[in-house]
């Protein structure tokens, strides 16, 4: 398969290293633009830009299987032309949502298909002691995100309540219950006095607890004489980039969603456009 990369120079490089090690893919071009060519079924969009969702739609028009690198978009009038765009055109769209992507995000939901609880735990250290609002909202939408992902967009109620000092946001707290009476939640600080970052995921049959940073899997099982196990597994994050476009590619070959899709996203969307209601209400 011959691909295109469009963006900038130093990141598409580095995503040409990754496509390489596919047998699949014989040819790799690079561009700063996007451009038509019958002979390009895909393309890998690297940009972070406001106008991302419109580029990415002119790449479906033109009728290329698109991997958009990117912080995830959360507009949600674009993320549903992008959908309907999309499934008209028969094309294969896959968001970089890395939280979703990882290996062992994958793993893990083979462990714990259906959850009963969710949570979250992420403290991030301040630079300048100052917050960026960009980076705070990037944050918390991720971790959204990822549970939408997990647990569908059935929210049954959604609570949302900011840590403000002056108009200021500092953290943010947020419990979604979803119909089938399951349960996650995120507790985010922007001023923690270090970085961590954790997610635990349960059922009445396991819990996983899964340290973010080093991809460290903790899971908790109890055997016949009531005492608990613990089974550990390590994941390189080096290896997600590769798994993602071998799943993307995947998804081309056999005519099935990807990984993260337009629908993924726009549920997600949606969830976030409710969070954000609510935290206005502060």
């Amino acid at each position: 398969m011959k691909v295109a990369i469009i963006g900038e120079k130093s990141r598409a490089i580095a995503w040409e290293k990754h496509l390489r090690k596919l047998s699949s893919i014989k040819e790799v071009v690079i561009s700063t633009e996007l451009f038509s060519d019958p002979e390009i079924p895909a393309v890998i969009l690297i940009n972070e830009s406001e106008e991302n969702l419109r580029v990415l739609n002119d790449a479906i028009r033109l009728g290329m299987h698109t991997f958009l690198i990117s912080r995830l978009p959360s507009d949600q009038k674009l993320l549903e032309s992008v959908y309907h765009a999309a499934a008209e055109a028969g094309t294969a769209v896959q968001f970089s949502h890395w939280p979703s992507i990882t290996p062992s995000t994958q793993w893990i939901r083979q462990q714990v298909p259906k959850p009963d609880l969710i949570q979250i735990k992420k403290e991030v250290r301040p630079v300048n002691y100052s917050v960026d609002i960009g980076d705070f909202d990037h944050h918390w939408t991720d971790e959204v995100a990822f549970i939408v992902k997990w647990m569908g967009g059935n929210a049954h109620r959604i609570e949302a309540k900011p840590v403000l000092v002056e108009g200021v946001p500092l953290g943010l707290h947020i419990t979604i219950r979803f119909e089938d009476a399951s349960v996650a939640s995120l507790q985010f600080s922007a001023f923690g006095t270090g970085d961590m970052h954790q997610r635990i995921f349960s059922d009445r049959k396991l819990m996983v607890d899964c340290n973010v940073a080093t991809q460290h899997v903790r899971v908790h099982r109890v055997n016949e004489q009531k005492r608990i196990t613990v089974q550990e597994k390590k994941f390189d994050p080096a290896d997600t980039a590769e798994w993602a476009l071998q799943q993307f590619f995947k998804s081309i070959q056999m005519k099935k969603e990807t990984v993260f899709s337009p629908y993924d996203a726009l549920l997600t969307a949606r969830i976030i456009d409710k969070v954000r209601s609510h935290m206005a209400k502060w």
